[in-house]
């Protein structure tokens, strides 16, 4: 009974660790105080997107101290620890894994064939790839892809809110960060009931943090590594990669806006084309010209 009680203030902990090691973390990749931008049209259009900006600089700074000095440390040491197809593997059960919250928000969304391939993915994986160890549904054309509840949000015209960072989260909005506390409790992961329930859910989020952490490492740094001011280059990043989820403009996504069209629907003649003959229609792979008009 003593460990039930402290399950979900462990849990709480360890999911702010999670968090804070996403793909779009700062990683590390500046000083701790940036720059002010500079004044001008894009100031101003960044100040109506982000209005609480010192309070998140601030955030943005102190996150920056713990990745340098905990968060990126440990995940290299992680990396060095999993080497080759041992770290890959793991990568592969922590995506399996995410994959029934992923099914649960691609439904919410009406995205049926986003949701159908999800289950592909997770049966395939969960079986014929060992617990999700081997990624047979990538393999067989069936990638990966993330659906948050703020993406459902999104798909049904709630707005982002201002621009957040906080602190062992990193970017987010105050929709995406409602989003996360949806994710959190309705993920069926977490409603599992197996021996040593606690201590294997606190090691895999450690476990998934690191790994997430790691694998951005790279991204990142092609990201930051360069930018004049790290802060509004990742504030960009993040907005306009969160749109692009939600709108389906993402790289590989290419989902079209609410509601969905049906790709069976017959497209629509274009204004300028003639109408078609009605005592003949050509047949497939034939030009309509020669049946329109005399010989």
């Amino acid at each position: 009974m003593q460990g039930m009680s402290k399950e979900p203030r462990v849990r709480r902990s360890i999911f702010a660790v999670i968090l804070s090691v996403t793909a779009l973390s700062a990683a590390g990749a500046a000083s701790a105080t940036s720059p002010r931008p500079a004044a001008g049209p894009a100031a101003a259009a960044a100040a109506a997107d982000d209005p609480w900006e010192h309070f998140n600089r601030r955030g943005y700074a102190i996150h920056q101290f713990l990745d340098k000095h905990f968060i990126r440390p440990a995940a290299m040491i992680y990396r060095a620890l999993t080497p080759g197809p041992i770290g890959k593997g793991l990568h592969n059960v922590f995506t399996n894994l995410s994959e029934p919250l992923v099914f649960i928000n691609d439904v919410l969304q009406v995205r049926l064939r986003r949701a159908a391939a999800t289950t592909v993915r997770f049966a395939f994986n969960s079986t014929f790839g060992l617990a999700g160890l081997i990624d047979v549904a990538a393999h067989g054309g069936i990638a990966h892809h993330d659906s948050t509840f703020g993406d459902t949000l999104g798909r049904y015209g709630v707005r982002p809110g201002p621009y957040l960072f906080l602190p062992l989260i990193g970017p987010s909005t105050v929709r995406d960060l409602v989003g996360v506390g949806f994710d959190t409790a309705a993920d069926p992961v977490h409603w599992l009931s197996y021996p040593y329930r606690t201590e294997i859910g606190t090691s895999a989020t450690v476990v998934g943090g690191l790994d997430t952490r790691a694998e951005a490492d790279g991204q990142l740094k092609a990201i930051l590594g360069d930018a004049a001011d790290p802060y509004a280059t990742l504030r960009s990043v993040y907005l306009q990669y969160r749109q692009g989820e939600i709108g389906g403009d993402n790289a590989g996504s290419n989902l079209p806006p609410l509601p969905e069209i049906d790709d069976s629907s017959p497209p629509a003649l274009p204004p300028q084309s003639p109408p078609p003959p009605t005592e003949a229609p050509p047949r497939s792979g034939v030009s309509p010209a020669p049946l329109i008009g005399s010989p």
